[in-house]
């Protein structure tokens, strides 16, 4: 059971979006006016509703089902691995009516927004499976340090990783378009590639295998991660760095509708096509 020590107008919103109410039936709920809600969610964690109110919010939260709970959770930031991969974007626009747009399930405007509600040890700690393509991949090599994979590994997980090629002719294109001086990216995705290398090289001669790195060489469009049913999908746009690029994160529902079967298409594809490390 979830409880909250002091409600402010952070938890309030979160609450509301966990029950996937309006304002106007969340105003309803606690018996208080719409603008008062307003106030407390503009208010943020500055601002603290009455003592009445913190006891009618404790009662509309305990009497939520498991799945609100849920929810509530993540919004917050509180839940575990498996359930940021279960639900990791219930976290929903305003104003979508509380309608799944097929299978995506959050959209942030840039890596630091998505870093700051989906770190790596939470997308990533007691995932099975993890497939990811992309440029340097710094989400996986600079925000989860070796023990971490050591301990994926060890527990079962099966992992891929494919990089831009550094030494290839793509990577080359890119650093021109985003204006970063010849060599900074390929210097990088290098420093990432031997990161793997080196977790792979300390792992058990049965675990080896587990781990599976490749390069690739076409033209950058997208940086794909995929965590067990959690996929990450990031647009690599014309003349923008990838950290200010939107990333569109999906849940799979059926095995082939909806846009993650479309980027486990993606990787696989490319997959295919690498060459192997």
């Amino acid at each position: 059971m979830t409880t909250v020590q002091k409600w402010t107008g952070r938890e309030t919103r979160m609450l509301r979006h966990a029950l996937r109410m309006s304002i106007r039936d969340f105003a309803e709920h606690l018996g208080v006016s719409e603008r008062t809600v307003s106030k407390w969610e503009a208010g943020r964690e500055a601002v603290q509703p009455r003592p009445e109110i913190q006891a009618a919010l404790d009662t509309a939260l305990a009497r939520a089902g498991n799945e609100v709970h849920r929810r509530f959770r993540s919004g917050l930031g509180l839940a575990d691995a498996a359930e940021l991969r279960q639900g990791a974007a219930d976290i929903q626009a305003e104003g979508n009516g509380g309608t799944s747009v097929a299978d995506v399930t959050a959209v942030f405007r840039n890596r630091a927004e998505l870093s700051a509600h989906l770190p790596a040890d939470r997308i990533l700690d007691g995932a099975r499976k993890v497939r990811a393509m992309g440029l340097s991949l710094n989400l996986l090599c600079q925000h989860y340090p070796d023990h971490r994979w050591r301990q994926l590994i060890e527990g079962g997980a099966q992992v891929r990783c494919l990089f831009l090629d550094p030494d290839g002719s793509a990577i080359q294109a890119r650093e021109r378009e985003e204006s970063f001086p010849a060599g900074q990216l390929a210097a990088l995705t290098k420093l990432n590639i031997e990161t793997m290398l080196r977790v792979r090289d300390r792992l058990s001669g049965d675990l080896y295998g587990n781990v599976q790195l490749a390069l690739y060489d076409e033209t950058l469009r997208f940086n794909v991660l995929l965590i067990d049913d959690l996929c990450l999908a990031q647009a690599y746009l014309p003349a923008s760095r990838g950290v200010d690029s939107p990333t569109f994160v999906m849940r799979r529902r059926e095995p082939t509708t909806g846009l993650y079967p479309v980027y486990e298409q993606i990787f696989d594809s490319q997959w295919e096509r690498s060459r192997q490390l």
